[in-house]
């Protein structure tokens, strides 16, 4: 088991949405503060600290990474982050974040690094959207999520820029999928998307690449719920290399 306890601070919070450019009122210290409540605390931030604790699984390893998003941690809270092998199965890698409960657990399920390949197959070409990326957003995000292991904080930058092409795809709708998003959104200011799920796709071999340029994510949403919850399909690559391929379940929140 490794295991790593810390405090999220707003400051913290705040370069690490600088660096993804992750421009969501819920993590803004100021907007926050008028609602008389917390900064909340980007699942990619919590998530990608934890995977780094077990950066030699993932890098050598690992075929797949599924997530699941039971709660959300705030500004101020102490959280132990932590990885071990469940039921001493070498296979996989149990990843947690634990306050008063493990916010990457629900129910039976946990979130997990796994030598098995995910089950989604997909055709789907999707809409680009090409993000640029600069040097002091990889340096910010390597620091702030402790990374040694430059090939894994490049991958997991990718995996966190993601979001930011999501709510892009939402914030410049193309397709009426993208659009009823963008739309529910505008009329209800109370609700933000929210991840539920993620499952994510790692080639073999770990791919090996500089995001520093751009980053190309191919996007397809699919609908499960009329204005209440949806499906993404990501695929990122760099300069024509797949990166990872990633299903997303996107719920609106309060």
């Amino acid at each position: 088991m490794k295991e790593k306890k810390i405090i999220f601070r707003d400051s913290e919070i705040i370069e690490f949405c600088r660096a993804t450019l992750d421009t969501n009122e819920i993590h803004d210290p100021l907007f926050m503060a008028k609602l008389g409540k917390r900064v909340i605390v980007p699942g990619m931030f919590a998530l990608s600290q934890t995977v780094n604790l077990s950066a030699g699984f993932l890098k050598n390893h690992a075929k797949s990474l599924k997530v699941l998003f039971n709660s959300l941690l705030s500004s101020g809270d102490f959280v132990t982050l932590c990885t071990s092998s469940y039921h001493d199965n070498p296979s996989e890698i149990r990843l947690s974040a634990i306050n008063c409960k493990d916010t990457l657990t629900s129910n039976n399920e946990y979130t997990r690094l796994s030598v098995k390949e995910t089950g989604f197959k997909t055709d789907h070409e999707g809409i680009l959207r090409r993000l640029e990326v600069k040097p002091e957003q990889v340096r910010k995000f390597m620091q702030l999520i402790g990374a040694e292991d430059k090939d894994v904080a490049h991958f997991l930058f990718a995996v966190s820029y993601a979001s930011q092409a999501l709510l892009r795809s939402i914030n410049q709708p193309e397709t009426e999928i993208e659009k009823e998003i963008d739309e529910t959104i505008s009329k209800n200011t109370s609700i933000s998307p929210f991840y539920h799920t993620l499952d994510i796709h790692i080639p073999i071999p770990f791919p090996v690449f500089d995001p520093v340029g751009e980053l190309d994510y191919f996007i397809h949403f699919e609908r499960e719920k009329p204005c209440k919850l949806y499906g993404a399909y990501v695929r990122c690559e760099h300069h024509g290399k797949l990166i990872f391929q990633s299903y997303y379940k996107l719920v609106g929140i309060a």
